[in-house]
């Protein structure tokens, strides 16, 4: 076996096809296909069950991908613990979700950038833990912040912060009578808060008139001031103008919630990461 097969066979694993792996690697058809049969002749084993349109794991492709995404991560660690100059410098890549875009992270993000000017940053953001998590696993980000109960197997958590939600809704200047029949906005499915919502909803036996699906903070906040629906988020995500909207306490089992920042698991952090995590932990910062 070469070190090339173990990417051919993770992208084969990654796309489900052939032909996309291959035009992934910049490699020809045949190529991937042969070198695919080569290792299984290699193993005496089978790593995919073919079918018209693409190709899955066998149970053996199962275990051969486990260890070879070990390898691939032992290769991807190594060339960086080489090449880090020790000062931080490069790229950065951080996940987060929408809520945690705060003034308070963004004044972090602002002296990381001032301390360490050689760093380049790049944000990601996504509603949902598990897309942040896979992004972690695929080495598309360094680390991430996730809201709600996080899936710890294979990550490390750097940071961690209490925080609470509440209900948001258009400045009112007494309380809604009735929260049935009320419209929720909320973000796709996935995202913790959603859930909470839903949760909420059923246990109250609240039936929502709509349910507002968005994608963006922007989108979610605008229906909220415009009075079209009301929402269960932190309160940090209306800090720029608070005055335009109304905060109600919802009961002790759905108010607390966590936001950590975790990275990969046994996983090479660079000079950049280190030091963002440690600037994290002197500020202690809550979003």
């Amino acid at each position: 076996m070469e070190l090339s097969d173990i990417d051919i066979v993770l992208a084969v694993a990654r796309s489900g096809k052939i032909s996309q792996a291959a035009k992934e690697l910049n490699y020809a058809q045949s190529n991937v296909t042969t070198r695919i049969k080569k290792l299984e002749q290699e193993y005496q084993i089978q790593l995919f069950n073919r079918f018209p349109k693409g190709v899955v794991l066998t149970s053996k492709g199962e275990q051969f991908v486990q260890y070879a995404t070990q390898i691939h991560n032992l290769l991807h660690d190594l060339k960086q613990d080489m090449t880090d100059p020790g000062e931080p410098s490069g790229t950065l890549k951080i996940g987060i979700v929408e809520t945690a875009a705060s003034s308070r992270f963004m004044e972090i993000l602002n002296e990381y950038q001032i301390t360490y000017p050689k760093v380049s940053i790049s944000l990601v953001n996504a509603t949902s833990p598990k897309v942040l998590r896979k992004k972690i696993q695929d080495d598309e980000i360094d680390g991430a912040f996730i809201s709600g109960a996080c899936v710890k197997e294979g990550l490390k958590v750097e940071y961690e912060m209490q925080d609470t939600v509440h209900i948001i809704s258009k400045r009112m200047d007494t309380p809604p009578e009735s929260l049935c029949q009320v419209s929720w906005v909320v973000f796709p499915e996935g995202c913790p808060y959603r859930e909470l919502t839903e949760e909420f909803l059923q246990e109250e036996g609240l039936s929502a008139r709509n349910i507002i699906e968005v994608s963006t903070m922007e989108n979610l906040l605008s229906c909220v001031e415009s009075g079209i629906a009301f929402t269960i988020m932190p309160c940090n995500v209306i800090h720029k103008k608070p005055d335009d909207f109304s905060v109600f306490d919802l009961a002790d089992r759905f108010t607390h919630t966590t936001t950590t920042f975790v990275r990969g698991e046994d996983r090479y952090v660079s000079s950049a990461l280190d030091q963002f995590m440690k600037l994290l932990n002197q500020k202690c910062i809550t979003f």
